[in-house]
């Protein structure tokens, strides 16, 4: 039975019997591990508060073979991001928002470096920027991109040929990309204006991208196409969209 460390967030927690709790975390380099950590919903327990969502936590777990869930050893943290959360309702509906979204995209056990580094710009930038909704714009955006769902709107996916920057790109019901002769005009359609700014987007920290402008109807576009991407990957809606609508207009 192999004990493993790592760096990791800790994304979501279930009750699990009286006093232990099933606990997802993203780790750095194993994944999406599930784990239970046991007398976790004691009164004096010895995780404390390092279970909160986001929080980054020096981890070791045991595995044994063929067991789903590994058992979490000690979580000691190592920097916490949730007194935001905790204080404001926007950030706690983002913060949960963001952990399905990682719940639900990252496969168990399967290292993804670059997701990893993200997830820690995306919580750096939501504590130095106050634009919030901007923000998770990048952060769904960039995660469907590292997980090979976001469009390419400059080549059209039916006919393989190039899309101009000046001309529309319409995206189907699946996101994927079509030039106005394969399209009919049918579609989400996505202009050089759009399009500038996602370039833009794609090349800029989260941090800097926070503090560009950018217009208004461009951020409600960019969320209507990541979560008709999102949708569409999950068949389904996520339960925590609806929350972040109503508290940060999502």
């Amino acid at each position: 039975m192999p004990l493993h460390s790592t760096e990791a967030f800790a994304l979501r927690t279930y009750s699990l019997a009286e006093a232990d709790k099933i606990c997802v975390f993203f780790t750095r380099d194993q994944g999406k591990v599930r784990g239970v950590a046991y007398g976790a919903r004691k009164l004096k327990s010895r995780f404390g508060s390092s279970l909160e969502p986001f929080t980054e936590v020096a981890l070791t777990y045991f595995q044994k073979e063929g067991r789903e869930l590994v058992s979490v050893s000690t979580c000691e943290i190592v920097r916490s991001h949730f007194n935001r959360a905790a204080r404001e309702v926007e950030a706690a509906s983002a913060f949960s928002y963001m952990a399905e979204l990682l719940t639900e995209f990252l496969p168990d056990q399967e290292p993804n470096e670059r997701l990893y580094r993200l997830v820690g710009a995306t919580l750096g930038a939501m504590e130095e920027q106050s634009g919030l909704t901007q923000i998770l714009r990048y952060f769904e955006s960039w995660l469907l991109k590292l997980v090979g769902f976001y469009p390419d709107t400059s080549n059209c996916s039916m006919c393989d040929g190039s899309i101009g920057e000046s001309e529309l790109a319409f995206l189907s019901a699946d996101g994927a990309p079509r030039c106005i002769g394969c399209s009919g005009g049918r579609g989400t359609p996505v202009d050089q204006a759009l399009r500038e700014t996602l370039l833009k987007m794609f090349s800029l920290h989260p941090s800097a991208f926070a503090g560009t402008p950018v217009r208004p109807d461009h951020l409600r576009r960019m969320g209507e196409i990541n979560y008709q991407i999102i949708r569409h990957a999950l068949e389904r809606d996520l339960r925590s969209r609806g929350a972040l609508n109503e508290f940060s207009g999502g």
